[in-house]
């Protein structure tokens, strides 16, 4: 009896041991997570002035191309969306750089109905509503690995939205060629699919 209560205690012990160091790699991930999206922010403004440049850039190459071979009217209808996209990155990007465009946006697409993946986690209302709460509200956590959990669900958001913006910038620079449609196309409905499991929204509060 007393050999089994040692091995019940000696399993409890070792159970404790590695919640605790589970909880211990959690606040690491935590404050890599931080120190990423910070890092994030800035690759991410670089990417979409990158992309608008290049739009206007192009823009500018299909414009002589116009004038001097008197190309189709279609190819010259396309500027005026490719100018509109190119200045349109831009300022996405210098609006995230500066802040003011984040606090906008989370305005304007806050009531938007996506972060589905809270939704699953739920399991049908079989987990206390306390416990999902403390997810989905990263400032009401209690834990690490709640902390961690959202900040998992923010970088699929960061991928999906990113992974849109770089679609449609191709589908509209493809010079009317595409060389995979397939391809193109589900990665699109993938980042479409993306963006309303994991929101669009999610990441925007930590690049502030």
């Amino acid at each position: 009896m007393m050999i089994l209560n040692f091995n019940l205690d000696s399993h409890k012990n070792i159970g404790v041991e590695v919640l605790s160091g589970l909880e211990n790699w959690c606040k690491e991930f935590n404050d890599f997570a931080l120190t990423f999206f910070i890092f994030l922010k800035y690759i991410f403004v670089l990417i979409l002035i990158t992309i608008g440049i290049l739009t206007l850039l192009k823009l500018k190459g299909i414009y002589l191309q116009v004038r001097t071979k008197d190309l189709e009217k279609k190819e010259d209808r396309l500027k005026y969306l490719r100018l509109f996209m190119g200045w349109t990155y831009i300022f996405l990007g210098l609006g995230i750089l500066f802040n003011y465009l984040i606090y906008f946006l989370i305005w304007v697409l806050e009531p938007l109905p996506d972060r589905f993946i809270f939704r699953f986690l739920n399991f049908h209302g079989k987990i206390n509503p306390e416990h999902i709460n403390r997810i989905k509200d990263i400032n009401a956590s209690k834990y690490p690995h709640e902390k961690s959990i959202y900040y998992c669900i923010a970088i699929a958001s960061f991928i999906s939205t990113l992974d849109l913006i770089l679609s449609v910038w191709y589908l509209i620079n493809n010079n009317r060629v595409i060389s995979k449609p397939r391809a193109v196309i589900m990665n699109l409905v993938g980042s479409v699919m993306g963006v309303i499991m994991f929101g669009i929204t999610t990441f925007l509060p930590f690049f502030l």
